[in-house]
């Protein structure tokens, strides 16, 4: 494998990750306020009161799988793009000077 096909997958992998985090963090901190915003409310006697875990937990879980589809897709799409552009790459083009060397031996 060549050394910018490698830094590519890594690249595009990094990505993936990072973007799993992103989601994965707004949906748990978006949870964290909601239930902020409901238990000042349960506080103040204006709503009845609301636990942590009952927010929290679907949170999670939304969060694992939006990330898990987002961060998995673009690492996935991105993948895919090294494959196909590696493809086109080696097919159909001209032969270069290192293509011509190896035909004369």
């Amino acid at each position: 494998m060549k050394r910018s096909t490698a830094l590519a997958l890594g690249l595009w992998i990094a990505l993936g990750v990072v973007v799993w985090n992103v989601v994965f963090d707004y949906e748990v901190r978006t949870a964290a306020r909601q239930y902020v915003y409901e238990a000042t409310l349960a506080f103040r006697g204006e709503a009845p009161p609301v636990g942590m875990d009952e927010m929290m937990r679907p949170a999670i879980a939304r969060g694992v799988r939006l990330g898990t589809e987002w961060g998995g897709g673009l690492a996935v799409a991105g993948l895919a793009a090294i494959a196909w552009a590696g493809r086109r790459r080696t097919s159909g083009r001209p032969p270069g000077r290192r293509d011509r060397e190896a035909q004369e031996d």
